[in-house]
């Protein structure tokens, strides 16, 4: 999942912007998403002006499909329950609201909103037959040529991680661990020797150091391997949990992994990111919403570190 669009809205010309926009984008790939995109940016945007003055409107695209999300660090929705009922409106909307965005055939609408931290809302629409067991959310806040930050998969196998520091080099080195780890077998009974050949490949070709994540989905275990400083938040039946473990960091002053396996239950998410996201915040979320979309959005932007930012949420 990418951000496709971002909008920041601070006055009525960038609603109208954000509308004709959005509206001009989904002609060419997604004409059937056009109304009632925007007239959910309309009403959302109204939304933001009038109660929080500011906030942005995202567009996002996952497996050739698209979700909006308006968000804002305001103070929260005072009365959730009254601005869901019909006939709520914001001034100078349509007069329908979030009722109507959430009575419909094709879109769920699932809301954040807090008076704490973090403190503000996000609204997120997405189609209802999403129902993916990887959601990777990334923002850059440097261009993507000189971004760190790298995430692959192969089968039930998956690596996430951050290269030090920023700029091209950084970038020519996670490009060349994606690439390795597509080009080589691995198994998380036999990580260390992957995370070893690595080590020695970065420094023979002179690049960043790294801290990655390699993780292995099964039908009844979720295993996590990984070197340097990795943070892990789990919910499982409505339980959170942080978790970290460190130890080397490949490229650098590596010594041997460390692996962690926890057996899936129903409804269970784990969230592996960067070190953009704030782990505090992100456990914070975690244990107010459920909705899977809804917490790498919040996470992301409500995580005000200003660095790459990466999260993978995987879901049972």
């Amino acid at each position: 999942m990418i951000i496709k669009s971002r909008y920041k809205i601070k006055t009525e010309s960038d609603l109208l912007f954000a509308k004709i926009d959005i509206s001009n984008f989904l002609k060419k790939i997604k004409p059937e998403y056009i109304s009632f995109f925007t007239f959910a940016v309309m009403e959302l945007g109204t939304n933001i002006l009038k109660y929080a003055k500011s906030g942005e409107i995202w567009l996002l695209e996952v497996d050739n499909d698209y979700l909006l999300a308006a968000l804002d660090e305001a103070g929260g929705i005072k009365n959730l329950d009254w601005a869901m009922k019909k006939g709520t409106s914001t001034k100078n909307s349509l007069g329908l609201g979030l009722y109507q965005l959430s009575n419909n055939s094709f879109f769920d609408i699932n809301i954040f909103t807090s008076k704490k931290d973090p403190q503000g809302s996000v609204i997120l629409i997405k189609p209802k037959n999403l129902n993916k067991n990887l959601i990777v959310l990334t923002q850059n806040y440097m261009d993507l040529n000189v971004s760190g930050d790298f995430f692959a998969k192969k089968g039930r196998y998956f690596i996430l991680g951050d290269a030090s520091g920023h700029g091209i080099k950084a970038n020519k080195s996670a490009k060349f661990i994606k690439k390795y780890f597509l080009n080589n077998i691995v198994s998380c009974l036999f990580v260390d020797d992957f995370f070893k050949n690595l080590h020695q490949k970065l420094k023979d070709n002179h690049l960043r150091s790294a801290v990655i994540s390699v993780g292995e989905i099964n039908k009844d275990k979720f295993s996590l391997c990984g070197v340097g400083d990795i943070s892990l938040i789990s919910k499982i039946d409505n339980k959170v949990e942080k978790k970290s473990f460190k130890c080397g960091i490949v490229g650098e002053a590596f010594s041997s992994s460390s692996k962690y396996s926890y057996n899936f239950s129903k409804n269970s998410n784990f969230f592996v990111f960067s070190d953009g996201i704030d782990e505090q915040m992100m456990y914070n979320i975690a244990k107010q919403i459920d909705d899977i979309y809804l917490i790498v959005v919040c996470a992301v932007f409500y995580s005000k570190k200003n660095d790459d930012k990466t999260i993978l949420a995987i879901r049972t």
